[in-house]
C-alpha cells in the first residue's frame, strides 16, 4: 500500500487494492476519502466480508472534530487490525 505506517498500532495508507484488503489483514477499515474520488472502492472490495467499514470522508479544509471523533470512535470499537485511508 503506498505511503503504509503504522501510527500507535493502526495502520494508515494509500487506497488499498483488492489483494491488500484480502486475508483477514484488517478487521476494520475507515475509508477517508471522498466518495467521488477517483478510485476510491474500498466499499465495494469489502461488501460481503467480515471487515467492519466506516467512511468519514474529509479533506484537510473540511475536517471537523466530530469527523477525528467518529474515527477514534470507529477503531477504538475494532476487534483486531485497523486500517486508515
Amino acid at each position: 500500500m503506498k505511503n503504509e505506517a503504522r501510527i500507535d498500532g493502526i495502520t494508515v495508507g494509500g487506497q488499498p487494492s483488492a489483494h491488500e484488503l484480502a486475508g483477514g489483514r484488517f478487521a476494520t477499515v475507515i475509508n477517508i476519502r471522498k466518495a467521488d474520488e477517483a478510485g476510491n472502492n474500498t466499499a465495494e472490495l469489502l461488501a460481503g466480508t467480515d471487515v467492519a467499514y466506516t467512511a468519514v470522508p474529509w479533506t484537510i479544509d473540511t475536517v471537523t472534530i466530530d469527523d477525528i471523533t467518529r474515527i477514534r470512535a470507529a477503531a477504538d470499537a475494532s476487534d483486531g487490525p485497523v486500517l486508515i485511508h
